[in-house]
């Protein structure tokens, strides 16, 4: 401890030294020391492949080519997934000493994330495809893949921690509450739980990129990618457009929540629930998107307080241990960036749920997923259709 009482800074070398020992705990079994490292080509999954590594493990690293990325260039900042990505991971594994091998899961990923995205927006819904990627494509093809190899785990850079205990396995949210990931891996099953490794689980991501440069690695200054890689020029209008999302008579109306008709728009799936700006409307007080019917094309607007609702019902409910038989109570998460809030949660059946909140939530929206925690814990989650 310092003198004010603060804990003692570590160093890199001690910071490597415990992430090293937590991957040595996982798997002391000579058979199952081969593992699949998903390699992105950034700071957290070149980390993540060089802490295997360095821990004893076989490392085979992939990238998973999910889309055409024209010339391979970046177009845009922040995005993930081209082939400078690609290169950056094989200069990696090449410093490191591992092999490394580009996958083509572009069918899959059509099939799995694009063709769900724009038809969610096509319901009227706000998808978030980076959880069907995790589910799809990093988990469930890359288990195949892992499969074909004769490796026992498959490894990613995300922020969670997993969890071994009476016989059965946890997931849990990560150390660093900034950089937990836990809400985007709800889809997690015990038995992909027991054949993932995330070796970044008790690290911050200041400590990351510090290990990254004490191994130098050269993606050690890399920055984060955040936009959604598929959605290569940042707007997704365009983008659904393009699919085919939108119809041509796709102009419609603007209605307040008491029916008045306040204007046109030109296409419903350029809104979202909560949405304020863009609208476009002139009113006396703010409004907020408050609902979408694309059947009648109707984008719904209303001031702050109509965004608020205590009951949904979600659909394709997943379960990270035994499905519940009766009704629970827990904590449950509307968006990655929200707060927790106390829920009860009924199952209906067919994977489907009702959650109660026990105060108002601000913008439900269908199309996001609503995670179910207790405590540190993902229980599991849902796929947001209607709130009230």
């Amino acid at each position: 401890m310092t003198s004010t009482g603060e804990p003692t800074p570590r160093s890199t070398a001690e910071i490597l030294a415990q992430a090293l020992e937590r991957l040595e705990r996982v798997s002391g079994a000579e058979d199952g020391r081969r593992v699949v490292a998903a390699m992105s080509g950034g700071l957290d999954s070149s980390v993540t492949a060089a802490l295997l590594h360095r821990a004893g493990y076989e490392v085979v690293g992939i990238s998973m080519h999910l889309f055409d990325k024209g010339a391979g260039l970046r177009t845009s900042e922040g995005k993930c997934c081209t082939l400078n990505d690609f290169q950056d991971a094989k200069r990696v594994a090449d410093l490191v000493g591992f092999p490394h091998y580009v996958l083509d899961f572009e069918t899959r990923f059509q099939e799995k994330v694009i063709q769900p995205f724009v038809a969610s927006y096509a319901r009227g819904e706000t998808p978030s495809p980076c959880i069907l990627c995790n589910q799809f494509l990093k988990f469930k093809s890359l288990i195949e893949a892992a499969n074909e190899l004769g490796a026992r785990f498959v490894a990613t850079g995300h922020y969670a921690k997993i969890l071994f205990r009476d016989g059965t396995y946890h997931l849990l949210k990560a150390d660093d509450p900034l950089k937990d990931q836990s809400y985007f891996l709800f889809s997690h099953t015990q038995e992909t739980l027991a054949r993932t490794l995330f070796p970044l689980e008790g690290l911050a991501k200041a400590q990351v990129r510090e290990l990254a440069r004490f191994l130098g690695l050269p993606v050690a200054e890399k920055p984060e990618s955040q936009e959604i890689c598929f959605v290569t020029q940042g707007r997704y209008d365009k983008y659904l457009e393009e699919k085919g999302c939108a119809p041509r008579e796709g102009q419609g109306p603007f209605r307040h929540v008491d029916g008045t008709l306040l204007g046109q728009h030109d296409g419903y799936w350029r809104f979202t629930v909560g949405q304020r700006r863009g609208l476009g409307i002139a009113y006396a007080r703010p409004l907020y998107v408050t609902g979408i019917d694309p059947a009648t094309r109707t984008v719904w607007v209303g001031e702050a307080e109509h965004l608020y609702g205590s009951d949904l019902e979600a659909r394709e409910a997943t379960w990270c241990g035994m499905p519940p038989a009766a009704p629970f109570p827990c904590r449950a998460k509307l968006r990655s960036r929200s707060s927790e809030a106390p829920a009860f949660v009924e199952p209906l059946g067919d994977g489907r749920v009702r959650v109660r909140f026990e105060s108002p939530q601000r913008a439900i929206t269908p199309g996001q997923a609503i995670v179910f925690y207790e405590g540190d814990e993902v229980l599991g989650g849902a796929w947001i259709e209607r709130g009230r």
